[in-house]
């Protein structure tokens, strides 16, 4: 059976910023499936969906399925994204093992098993590979407690944990998989616009938020597509395991 062929997968590519770094790959005509629960409106010859939930007690069947109809592609990058709720009460108060599992089996657990099954597959077609995942300032820094004053939102210890977890192991699989010609890197964006965030809808926070931005500015999904395509090309060749900030200046302070 002969395979749809794709240059990039995308997990998590109807995000907010799956959206962006999709439009951004696909002007240049480059094949890309998104893997993701909802669609987007894409007509276009480039552009492939498959159904897909990282939360999937059958994730590595899914996997396997996914990969008997597509090709291995030259990127992959992962903006995956999980249901707000389950982020809900996992700060220090009110955190449980119960609500935390969920938010490491789910998010970060199911990141690395696909990341790791593509680089697998990355190494055996033996072509030079780029593989990006996405992290957080919060990966980086602590959660700065005057950012919420005086709104009612708390840390997130669920949420660094993730982050974090995954800038380790871009440095690890960059070790393994260098050898290869298969570089792996991790994107940490700062605060992006995102008018459905009700965090960003917080005049309160985003007044708190900005004072430690020396751009004075939340970014443009628009802008973090572009690290993410600079990531995948051949300008940053020499380039793994690193993690790139984009924050404006938020974690120089």
């Amino acid at each position: 059976m002969k395979k749809n062929k794709v240059d990039i997968i995308i997990l998590g590519g109807s995000g907010l910023l799956g959206k962006s770094i999709i439009k951004k790959f696909i002007v240049k005509k480059n094949k890309i499936l998104n893997l993701d629960i909802n669609n987007i409106k894409k007509k276009s010859k480039y552009y492939f969906f498959e159904s897909f939930d990282m939360t999937s007690k059958d994730l590595d069947i899914n996997l396997k399925k996914i990969f008997k109809f597509y090709s291995v592609p030259k990127i992959y990058i992962d903006c995956s994204y999980i249901n707000r709720d389950l982020l809900i009460d996992i700060d220090f108060n009110k955190i449980t093992k119960t609500k935390l599992n969920r938010v490491l089996n789910d998010w970060l657990s199911s990141s690395i098993v696909i990341s790791s099954y593509i680089l697998t597959k990355m190494k055996k077609s033996k072509i030079e590979s780029s593989v990006i995942l996405t992290s957080s300032i919060y990966g980086v820094v602590a959660q700065d407690p005057n950012v919420y004053k005086n709104t009612n939102i708390k840390e997130n210890i669920g949420y660094t944990l993730v982050k974090s977890g995954i800038n380790n192991f871009v440095k690890n699989a960059a070790t393994i998989y260098g050898p290869y010609n298969i570089r792996v890197n991790s994107i940490s964006p700062g605060g992006i616009k995102n008018k459905y965030d009700k965090n960003f809808n917080n005049k309160i926070f985003k007044k708190n938020y900005l004072k430690k931005v020396p751009l004075k500015r939340f970014a443009n999904a628009d802008e973090i597509a572009n690290i993410y395509e600079f990531i995948g090309s051949n300008n940053s060749s020499y380039i793994t395991g690193f993690n790139l900030i984009a924050d404006g200046g938020f974690t120089l302070t």
